[in-house]
């Protein structure tokens, strides 16, 4: 029996299929242009550009952003109400993206509503109550508006969930508190971003003791990878203010500070073991620049160990590179110090090592002078550090001849540079 077919066609049959295919391409065409406009958005670097984008996709959130933005980067005085619109439709268009409300506070206080600003900048916290760099924002605005109570609630979240705003945020609560010890404390509370900072605003104030301490309770941790760049301005502070042994507890903390062994009442390197780096540190050997003498590391002649250090002379004037190590030092201190030369010279001028106090620049003592000709032999001479004195230097020194000419040539070398304490 064949099979029969029976087919049911009514007005609205046949008008379905030509409507899903409108409504298909209309679709399409909307989804087109919203691509399209996002695109142009988001690559746009002229503000017509933007505007070209609007047009195409009047809804889209992204396109008035960029009109915004663009419009308000012309500096032109007409561009200006136009950014701040386009920032109000973008957050209108797309009202739980927080970085929309976040860029329309902005604007809104650049255009001088700070109430609708502030209503932005808290719609934007609500939405992304957790951001620092909301929070920041806020928090600023606040206290640009005299609300510093409120604003330093704000502030402080910020600073504690991301260690980039720690220090301008306890820069500014210094200035709030004008300096109070006391009330910065209690402001860092147990916050390690905000006691890193706490360290670092006290040594800028040259607050140094109270620096120090905020510092070392601090996780070693913390002190050698989190807050490495804090510590280092610290130290850098501490040395130019001549606070020299606190400055040595400060670094022995910091990464990096596994290979220099700096101690208080020790030379660094006293054999010349190990290479002296380019950008010798302050308790380094340090030798100044110029030709005369030439100056370098030897093995084939040594007291101890492998190495020397080797001077080669060849002057007829007075030219003199001077190698100096500055090294921390206990106060009102007894110490000895000794270095041992050998020398192949002929010179009318002397030559000796120095003890000078670090603080003044006074001489606190000195070697005899080598001789012209010697086999390995040593110098020793003794110094008393000065009560308010941290540290000394150690220097080689040439000194003055009698006559205008005051030659010198040959070869000299040290080895074996030790301090002890008495």
């Amino acid at each position: 029996m064949p099979t029969r077919t029976i087919k049911l066609e009514t007005t609205a049959g046949r008008l379905l299929i030509p409507l899903l295919a409108v409504i298909c391409v209309a679709g399409a065409y909307i989804f087109a242009n919203w691509f399209l406009a996002d695109t142009i958005a988001l690559r746009a670097v002229q503000k017509e550009v933007a505007d070209l984008a609007v047009e195409m996709a009047p809804s889209n959130p992204q396109a008035h952003l960029a009109s915004a933005i663009l419009h308000e980067k012309s500096f032109l005085p007409e561009d200006l109400p136009k950014s701040l619109a386009e920032f109000e439709e973008a957050a209108a268009r797309s009202p739980y993206d927080y970085r929309l409300w976040y860029e329309l506070g902005r604007a809104r206080e650049r255009s001088g509503d700070a109430d609708g600003a502030e209503k932005a900048l808290r719609r934007a916290l609500a939405l992304a109550p957790n951001y620092a760099q909301v929070q920041w924002t806020l928090g600023n605005f606040l206290l640009r508006q005299g609300k510093s109570d409120e604003a330093f609630v704000e502030i402080r979240k910020a600073a504690e969930s991301d260690k980039s705003f720690a220090n301008p945020a306890m820069a500014s609560a210094s200035q709030l508190f004008e300096g109070d010890a006391a009330a910065l404390r209690r402001y860092a509370g147990d916050s390690p971003n905000l006691r890193a900072a706490l360290a670092l605003v006290s040594a800028r104030a040259q607050r140094f003791d109270e620096a120090l301490e905020v510092w070392q309770s601090l996780p070693e941790d913390a002190r050698r990878e989190d807050f490495k760049t804090n510590g280092e301005e610290i130290y850098q502070k501490m040395i130019e203010a001549k606070r020299y042994r606190a400055a040595l507890t400060v670094f022995g903390g910091l990464a990096g500070s596994e290979d220099k062994k700096f101690a208080v009442g020790q030379l660094t390197n006293g054999g010349f073991e190990a290479e002296n780096p380019k950008n010798a540190g302050v308790f380094e050997w340090q030798i100044a620049d110029g030709t005369e003498p030439q100056i370098g590391v030897d093995n084939a002649q040594r007291h101890g160990g492998n190495m020397s250090l080797k001077l080669i002379f060849n002057s007829g004037g007075s030219a003199f590179r001077g190698v100096t190590q500055t090294v921390a030092v206990e106060s009102n201190k007894k110490y000895a110090f000794e270095v041992f030369y050998k020398a192949e010279l002929k010179t009318e001028a002397t030559v000796k090592w120095e003890i000078v106090d670090a603080a003044d620049g006074k001489v606190l003592a000195a070697t005899d002078t080598v001789a012209a000709n010697s086999d390995w032999s040593s110098l020793k001479t003794e110094f008393v550090v000065p009560a308010a004195t941290e540290a000394v230097v150690v220097r080689l020194v040439r000194g003055a001849c009698k006559s205008a000419a005051c030659p010198i040539s040959g070869r000299l070398w040290f080895d074996d540079f030790s301090l002890s304490a008495r």
